[in-house]
């Protein structure tokens, strides 16, 4: 950009347990005195963040920078509405959320006040992929910079947002509440069938349960399901195992969470994939960046596109 940047935060009020206005309160005198040029909204209410961004992408087609300020939610959002804008402006992003899983992705320091200094110093784009998904039923695309899951770890998503999260999360005890909600999901949640088609290879699942179709290495808060997943190569990372008993359950999560062997078990399915067409045929639950999609039988389109951010790059 020749002339100087300008910036326009997002902030999603509902974020980090509501702390994130707090937040924004320290980052604005800091812009305050740094003589940084920005303006600044507050989401009220779900998908808000989305009609901000595409209103004032589709107003501001120069030298600005659309900043999400939240979690991983709250990117989502504001990436839905710059791709659906005329204007395909940069995306910065504000870690404030509970997972900021992104955040990990791209090398983002995951404390707001240095992920501030990391935006400001950028002096141009990155191009990155993001993941686009098509519901078979209505024909729609919707954008998402990390993962959609369905099944065990979508479930696992449900029962935390639906529990004790939001009040845990005024503690920083965010992972007791996924804790808890990973366990009971391994009791209750039942393999499906699933069928999923990856460049044209046809592969079927019986009894799947861990489903997990991403573009970047992170879900869950941290947890590395697709290690090799790159922001690159304009593909998705495509994870899946079916049911297993608690002993080699306990096997595969110990590997994912220590050293990322998990993909060389024999039960876990991986593959990488520029066009991807998935099904289930039983009602589950679906996550996309960590928030819930209704449960449903899934019959859905995913591939990639380009996005720019505004960091440098860490990756």
């Amino acid at each position: 950009m020749d002339e100087k940047t300008n910036y326009y935060f997002i902030v999603n009020k509902w974020a980090g347990a509501r702390h994130s206005v707090q937040t924004w309160d320290k980052l604005h005198q800091y812009l305050l005195q740094n003589e940084v040029q920005f303006e600044r909204a507050i989401t009220e209410y779900p998908k808000h963040a989305t009609e901000l961004a595409q209103k004032f992408a589709d107003e501001h087609p120069t030298n600005w920078v659309i900043v999400a300020l939240g979690g991983d939610g709250t990117l989502l959002e504001v990436l839905n509405g710059v791709q659906h804008s005329k204007n395909k402006i940069p995306i910065g992003y504000i870690p404030a959320g509970s997972g900021n899983d992104f955040a990990r992705a791209v090398g983002l320091a995951r404390d707001p006040y240095q992920a501030l200094q990391q935006l400001i110093q950028t002096t141009a784009p990155i191009e990155l992929d993001v993941g686009v998904y098509q519901d078979q039923n209505n024909q729609i695309e919707h954008y998402f910079s990390n993962n959609i899951g369905i099944g065990f770890d979508a479930n696992v998503v449900y029962q935390a947002n639906r529990g004790q999260k939001l009040k845990l999360s005024k503690w920083h005890l965010e992972s007791a509440a996924y804790a808890s909600a990973l366990l009971k999901t391994l009791i209750t949640q039942k393999g499906f069938p699933l069928n999923i088609t990856i460049d044209g290879e046809k592969y079927e699942f019986p009894n799947a349960f861990v489903v997990s179709l991403t573009n970047i290495k992170y879900f869950g808060g941290g947890i590395g399901i697709a290690p090799l997943a790159q922001m690159t190569d304009g593909k998705i990372d495509v994870v899946i195992t079916e049911k297993l008993n608690i002993f080699r359950f306990i096997r595969l999560f110990t590997k994912l969470l220590i050293n990322g062997k998990h993909l060389e078990m024999s039960n876990v399915f991986f593959k990488t994939g520029r066009q991807i067409q998935v099904q289930s045929f039983s009602a589950e639950h679906g996550q996309v960046n960590g928030e819930d999609l209704p449960k449903q039988n899934f019959d859905l389109k995913i591939w990639t596109t380009k996005q720019n951010f505004w960091f440098t790059n860490q990756i």
